[in-house]
């Protein structure tokens, strides 16, 4: 597989520095002032992998931003071929096709997860990562993305979301609604900010 950077880490720097002239852009449609953290991305990429166990499909990514994630799941072993990355800014989804050749890369809303798998043939996922800042964004927003990764994804499988607040990231009526069962990680507090991951199913009889 080729290089996702080249050895003296361009491409994560080059990231670093795309996000934070976002964030100084639009500080308010962001999570944090940097991308997620080596440690938090592991944590991450862990949880992912533990999730996949034994099942087939992709993997997907939403918000896959400057591919800091992205990296981790690779590095964990995932093979990139069965990488989607999903991300909204054509600016950021450029970077992702200049740094990360070989994962499938849509660019689009991830509000309309069900439609964007659909409309390119990529049938049921793995899993679904999510570094989307669900605590920032409007309830309406959030309600419609953890509906639509669950209405994507089969029974059992999972969403892995990190949050940076001391709260499970999807709110209680929803997880209600949707019946979902919620684990919490340990806090990542070497992470700048600290950061928890959590993962999501909805279990099998649910």
């Amino acid at each position: 597989m080729p290089s996702i950077e080249s050895p003296d880490g361009r491409g994560a720097r080059a990231g670093t520095a795309l996000f934070l002239k976002r964030w100084l852009r639009r500080p308010f449609s962001m999570g944090s002032v940097v991308p997620s953290g080596r440690l938090l991305g592991q944590a991450m990429a862990g949880a992912t992998l533990a999730a996949i166990d034994g099942r087939q499909g992709h993997v997907v990514e939403l918000g896959a931003g400057t591919g800091q994630v992205t990296r981790a799941l690779l590095g964990a072993g995932i093979p990139a071929d069965r990488l989607v990355l999903i991300e909204r800014e054509p600016e950021l989804a450029a970077f992702l096709h200049r740094h990360f050749p070989e994962p499938c890369i849509v660019e689009g809303d991830a509000a309309r997860l069900p439609q964007l798998l659909q409309e390119r043939g990529l049938g049921t996922p793995a899993a679904i990562v999510s570094s989307l800042p669900l605590l920032s964004l409007p309830a309406d927003v959030v309600n419609g993305i953890v509906r639509g990764v669950f209405e994507a994804l089969p029974r059992g499988a999972a969403l892995i979301q990190f949050t940076y607040g001391p709260k499970p990231p999807v709110p209680p009526a929803l997880r209600e609604s949707l019946r979902l069962v919620a684990t919490r990680g340990h806090r990542i507090w070497r992470n700048m900010p600290p950061a928890v991951v959590w993962t999501f199913r909805r279990p099998e009889g649910a």
